[in-house]
C-alpha cells in the first residue's frame, strides 16, 4: 500500500494528467460521448486554428443556420505566389480528421512549407459517416462537389482512416474508375515507402465500372463530376505512421497536373512476387490484336469446305456449322434455370442461410441439372451429332465471350481469353479423367474474380447480383456457356448404356450431382486458400443500422402553424427534442406538384410531394419555414431518428408525427404513419 504515501497534490496532478492523456489519445470522445455534428466541426475547426492556419466555414445547408455541422476549408496557395491553374484537392471526413489530427497537421504543414505548381485545399467534410442511408444528398462531399461542379484543372485525393485490416488504394466507386495516372502515382508511392496496401478491385477493376464493388461517397462525389481522384484508406497503425505520411508527401509531389486530365481508366494492376506490374490500356489493345490474328488462324479450319476431303469429313464439318444455334439455346436455357435457382437460394435464404457464396451455388445448381437433362433430349433429335460439335462450338462460344465481356470493359479480354486458351488445350484430351480435371480449370480463372467481389462489394450489391432480372441472367449465362458446353462434351463421351431415355437421364443427373459437389469443394477450398494465402482477410464493410419504428413518442414533440407575412402566408414546423437526434426529416404531401412555393431550405420534389434536406446532426430545436402553394390541404410529416442506446449494434427508432392542414386549420392526426 505504498501509493497512498504520495502526496495528494501529487496524487490530483497525476490524476489530471492521466485525464488529460486520455482526451489526447481518444480525442473523438468527450465525457463518454462521442463528438458529432456541430461539436465535430467546432473542435475540428479549432485544432486547426490552433496549428496557426486559418480555415473557413462552408455550410450544408442554403439556410446558413450555425446550427448544423459545416464543411472545413483551408487554402494552401501555390509556392509562386500567383493563382495557379490548378487546384488539388485534400478530402477527408471530419471524424478521421479530428481522430487523427496530429497526422492530419503534420501533412499540413508540409503542404504549406513545400513548393508546389498548382492550390491545395484541404477540405474536411461533414456528415459523410452517414449511420442511415438515404440522406446521402446532404453529405458534405456531395455538397461541396455540388458547388464545384464544372470546375476545370482540378484534382482530388480522398484521405480516411477507416481500414479495418490493412491499407486499401481505392481506384473506383458507383461505376467510375479512377484515371491510370493517378492510381500507379500512389502505389509507386507507397511501394517506395515500403508501406503494405492492397488495390481494392484486385485486378478486376471493371467492377468499379458494373458498380458490383463497396462505393466510397467522397470519390463517388468527385468522379461522377469528371473530376479525377483517388482515394486511400488508411489503417490507423502508429508504428506505420511514418510510412503512410510519406508515401502521401511523395505522391503530392510527383504530381504532373498535366497528366492529370488524362482519363484512362483501362488499366489492371497485377502483383507478382511482392512486385507490382501494370497492363495499360494500349497493351490490352495490343493483345486483343494478336488475339485476333491467331483466331483468324484457327478459324481458318473453316478451309475444309473448300477443299478436296472425304464426303464424311466434309459432312461432319457442315453440321457443326449447322449446330451453333446450341450456343444461344444453351444460353437461354441456362439463363430460365437461373430463376428457378433464384427461388431457391430466396428459400435457404428465408431460413437463415446469409453466405453469399453458398446462395450463388445455389443459384447455379438448376442450370448444372436441367442442361444435363436436355442433353440426351437433344441426343434423340439428332443422333448425328457428335463429340466434334460440340469441340466446334464451344470455341466459338469461348471466342464470342471475349468480344461480349469485352464491350463491358476491355480489361475482361484477359479473362475469357485465358478461358479460351484453357478450352482449346482440352480439345486435344478425349479421356473422361482429364476432361473432369480441366473443368476444374476452366473455373479457376473466374474464382478470383468471385473472391474481388466477395471482399469488396457490400451485401446489398451481392444479393442483387444473386437475385437480378433476366437480362442479367443472360450475361451471366453466356458467360458460363463455354462452361455447359465443355460439360455436355464430358456427358458425350460418358456413354451411359441405357436404351429408356429415362434411365440415361438418370444416370446424367447422378454424374452431374457427384460433379457438382467436387466442384462446390473445390470452389470453397480455392477462395479459402485465397483468403489465407494470396490475399488479406475478409475486409468487413460498414453495414447501415437498421432502423424501425418507435410504438410512442418519447423524445420529440413538434407544432405546425401558420403567419401572415404582407397578405401571403408562412407556414412554420417548429420540433424540439429532448435527446440528440442522428436526423430529421420533414415531408410535405400535397395535391399539386410541388406543395412547397418557396422555401430558404434545399428541397428534393416527386409527384405531389416535397421532402426538405437537411443534414444529419440537427440541434435540439429546429424551426423550418416555407411558403405553402396555392392547396389548402397539406399533409406534413416529420420523422426524427434517434440511436437506440440499449442495444450493442447501432440500431435507430424513429417517431413519426402526422400533420393535417386543412384550411385555417392545422392538426396533429395521428402519431405513428
Amino acid at each position: 500500500m505504498h501509493f497512498l504515501k504520495v502526496p495528494v497534490k501529487k496524487t490530483l496532478s497525476l490524476l489530471f494528467l492521466a485525464f488529460f492523456l486520455q482526451g489526447t489519445f481518444a480525442p473523438q470522445k468527450l465525457f463518454g460521448q462521442e463528438l458529432k455534428g456541430l461539436a465535430l466541426s467546432d473542435a475540428t475547426s479549432n485544432f486547426i486554428k490552433k496549428a496557426g492556419f486559418k480555415t473557413a466555414k462552408a455550410p450544408l445547408s442554403s439556410a446558413l443556420f450555425a446550427d448544423f455541422p459545416y464543411n472545413i476549408t483551408l487554402d494552401l496557395p501555390s509556392s509562386a505566389g500567383d493563382k495557379s491553374d490548378w487546384t488539388i484537392f485534400l478530402m477527408t471526413p471530419q471524424e478521421d480528421a479530428y481522430e487523427n489530427r496530429f497526422f492530419l497537421i503534420e501533412l499540413i504543414n508540409y503542404f504549406h512549407a513545400a513548393s508546389f505548381p498548382f492550390d491545395i485545399k484541404v477540405v474536411l467534410t461533414a456528415g459523410d459517416r452517414q449511420n442511415i442511408a438515404g440522406n446521402e444528398k446532404m453529405s458534405g462531399s456531395e455538397v461541396f462537389c455540388k458547388n464545384i461542379e464544372g470546375m476545370q484543372n482540378a484534382a482530388a485525393f480522398v484521405l480516411s482512416f477507416d481500414a479495418r485490416n490493412k491499407t486499401h488504394v481505392i481506384p473506383g466507386s458507383n461505376g467510375k474508375i479512377s484515371p491510370y495516372y493517378f492510381c500507379r502515382l500512389l502505389c509507386d508511392s507507397m511501394d517506395r515507402n515500403s508501406c503494405p496496401y492492397s488495390i481494392s478491385g484486385g485486378i478486376f477493376l471493371s467492377l468499379f465500372k458494373n458498380n458490383l464493388l463497396r462505393n466510397d461517397a467522397i470519390l463517388s462525389s468527385l468522379l461522377s463530376r469528371e473530376i479525377p481522384a483517388i482515394s486511400l484508406r488508411l489503417l490507423p497503425d502508429k508504428e506505420a505512421h511514418a510510412s503512410q505520411i510519406n508515401s502521401i508527401k511523395d505522391f503530392f509531389a510527383g504530381i504532373d497536373v498535366q497528366k492529370c486530365a488524362e482519363w484512362s481508366q483501362h488499366y489492371i494492376p497485377v502483383s507478382l512476387f511482392s512486385k507490382r506490374y501494370w497492363i495499360e490500356e494500349k497493351s490490352i489493345i495490343y493483345s486483343v490484336m494478336l488475339f485476333l490474328a491467331a483466331a483468324m488462324f484457327i478459324l481458318a479450319d473453316f478451309a475444309f469446305i473448300f477443299r478436296r476431303r472425304t464426303k464424311r469429313l466434309v459432312v461432319i464439318k457442315r453440321r457443326a456449322l449447322r449446330s451453333n444455334y446450341l450456343i444461344l439455346l444453351t444460353a437461354i436455357v441456362v439463363a430460365l434455370s437461373f430463376y428457378l435457382g433464384q427461388g431457391l437460394a430466396r428459400l435457404f435464404q428465408s431460413v437463415g442461410v446469409r453466405n453469399p457464396m453458398v446462395l450463388f451455388m445455389i443459384k447455379l445448381a438448376p442450370a448444372f441439372f436441367i442442361v444435363s437433362t436436355i442433353y440426351p433430349l437433344e441426343l434423340g433429335r439428332h443422333s448425328h451429332l457428335s463429340t466434334y460439335h460440340y469441340e466446334y462450338i464451344l470455341s466459338i462460344s469461348a471466342i464470342l465471350n471475349i468480344f461480349i465481356f469485352s464491350l463491358f470493359d476491355i480489361s475482361l479480354f484477359y479473362l475469357f481469353a485465358v478461358e479460351y486458351l484453357i478450352l482449346a488445350l482440352s480439345r486435344a484430351f478425349k479421356s473422361r479423367l482429364s476432361l473432369f480435371i480441366f473443368i476444374a480449370i476452366f473455373i479457376t480463372p473466374y474464382l478470383p474474380l468471385v473472391y474481388s467481389i466477395l471482399i469488396f462489394s457490400d451485401g446489398i450489391k451481392i444479393y442483387k447480383l444473386i437475385f437480378c432480372g433476366f437480362k442479367e441472367n443472360l450475361v451471366l449465362a453466356f458467360a458460363l456457356v463455354p462452361f455447359n458446353l465443355l460439360w455436355l462434351r464430358i456427358l458425350a463421351r460418358l456413354k451411359i448404356k441405357a436404351k429408356d431415355n429415362k434411365k440415361r437421364i438418370v444416370g446424367y443427373v447422378i454424374t452431374s450431382a457427384f460433379c457438382f459437389a467436387g466442384l462446390s469443394i473445390f470452389s470453397g477450398a480455392f477462395i479459402f486458400s485465397l483468403n489465407r494465402i494470396f490475399f488479406t482477410k475478409i475486409e468487413p464493410y460498414h453495414m447501415k443500422a437498421r432502423v424501425f419504428n418507435s410504438e410512442k413518442l418519447e423524445r420529440t414533440s413538434a407544432q405546425v402553424y401558420d403567419t401572415e407575412y404582407y397578405g401571403g402566408k408562412i407556414r412554420r414546423v417548429e420540433i424540439v427534442s429532448s435527446k440528440d437526434a442522428e436526423r430529421f426529416s420533414i415531408i410535405v404531401n400535397g395535391k399539386n406538384a410541388n406543395p412547397v412555393y418557396f422555401s430558404v431550405y434545399d428541397t428534393v420534389s416527386s409527384e405531389k410531394s416535397t421532402e426538405f434536406l437537411l443534414p444529419d446532426n440537427p440541434p435540439k430545436k429546429l424551426t423550418v419555414m416555407y411558403t405553402p402553394d396555392s392547396s389548402s390541404d397539406q399533409d406534413i410529416i416529420i420523422n426524427a431518428y434517434y440511436l437506440d442506446e440499449e442495444n450493442q449494434r447501432p440500431m435507430y427508432f424513429c417517431e413519426t408525427l402526422v400533420y393535417e392542414a386543412r384550411g385555417d386549420q392545422i392538426n396533429l392526426r395521428k402519431v405513428q404513419e
